[in-house]
């Protein structure tokens, strides 16, 4: 099933219709109608060089309109995607993201909520709000959820226990999370380009003074941030991360005919952020069909320090000198994961090496085995 002539620091996954398409056709952007990004937070320091190829290579040029779907930090990145300079706006992400600070390890709410904001006010300036909401190519939809009852609140005592009530619901069944959760999708243009075939989903239309607060609220954590209350245009209530219910989303979704192009950090899918542990859950290859899903190789993983890569926790296990080298580190080896996709894509290799996902299969252990 592959040919490898050397070890890669990625791997290239691909349901049977877009492997069939890729080795009848090679990779190129026409083929690609979607653009997906997950939640996950410091993961994403793992890909954001292959950010940069992606942007500023793979879609150079790009005339025809795309969809780009994201949630939490997917969000972040694919905001970036839709500024007027995508290259300097992932540039500043990346930069305020690792060099993010706080006074003590355990940070209140507000303050991460301040951090983040600022963080995106300074990928946006004065212009990429309005940039993002009118951009006729990168058509974005960032995914945020509304909670219920008590999940709209920021006591604890009324929060932690409504979160530990949805978790165990879902346990039971993923449809459970509508009775505790609104999914509420931002999108660019007059009408929605992805509609969502699972859970009760509202569409709010984008527009300058909504895209910060509601990329903010697409990685806004509960427990960890504070929530988002009401962007504009939006119904009423408080916004949370995205993740809750789209982690690394089912892709359950429809969207413009074509590919989707999944740039991702693990070589698996988790539904939604409860579904972590339930590994029955995770996506399997049938829901890849039309998907190309690129990661770092566990090979590569492996070299890095600590032998994985960023996380949360590193907030709290490391100090703020040995965070920031440590993702610094991890940043600069990502350069050699996107020069490996880089030379798949532009040699044609990529159809001899892809990973090809049949529909009973489960991605991650194809990858790990690759």
């Amino acid at each position: 099933m592959v040919n490898r002539s050397k070890s890669r620091s990625c791997v290239i996954l691909a349901g049977a219709g877009a492997a069939r398409r890729v080795r009848d056709e090679g990779l190129n952007q026409d083929m690609v109608s979607t653009l997906v990004g997950a939640s996950g937070g410091p993961k994403w320091l793992s890909i954001s060089q292959l950010d940069r190829v992606l942007i500023g290579e793979f879609f150079r040029g790009r005339k025809t309109p795309i969809a780009t779907l994201g949630s939490s930090i997917g969000s972040f990145r694919n905001m970036c995607y839709a500024t007027a300079n995508p290259m300097a706006a992932l540039e500043k992400l990346e930069y305020g993201y690792v060099n993010q600070t706080y006074a003590s390890d355990r940070p209140l709410p507000a303050e991460i909520t301040g951090a983040g904001e600022k963080i995106l006010l300074d990928v946006l300036g004065e212009e990429g709000a309005q940039q993002v909401a009118g951009n006729p190519v990168w058509r974005s939809h960032f995914v945020t959820v509304r909670g219920r009852g008590p999940l709209a609140s920021e006591r604890k005592a009324l929060l932690g226990p409504a979160l530990l009530a949805s978790a165990l619901a879902n346990a039971v069944t993923r449809r459970s999370l509508r009775a505790f959760w609104d999914r509420v999708v931002f999108h660019s243009g007059e009408l929605p380009s992805v509609a969502f075939r699972n859970l009760s989903t509202v569409n709010t239309r984008l527009c300058a003074d909504n895209v910060c607060p509601a990329v903010l609220a697409s990685g806004s954590i509960p427990l960890v941030m504070a929530g988002v209350p009401t962007p504009a245009g939006a119904p009423a209530g408080n916004y949370r991360d995205g993740g809750i219910t789209d982690y690394h989303f089912d892709l359950g979704f429809q969207h413009p005919q074509g590919l989707v192009l999944y740039p991702h950090f693990f070589p698996y899918m988790v539904p939604g952020w409860f579904d972590k542990s339930l590994r029955w859950r995770w996506v399997r290859g049938g829901a890849m069909e039309n998907v190309i899903l690129v990661a770092p190789s566990p090979s590569w993983v492996a070299k890095l320090p600590f032998g994985k890569i960023p996380d949360r926790d590193d907030f709290v296990k490391l100090s703020t000198e040995e965070r920031l080298k440590y993702w610094n580190t991890v940043t600069e080896a990502g350069k050699q994961v996107a020069e490996d996709f880089f030379e798949l894509w532009q040699t044609g290799a990529i159809a001899n090496e892809l990973i090809e996902v049949g529909s009973d299969q489960a991605p991650h252990k194809l990858a790990m085995s690759a």
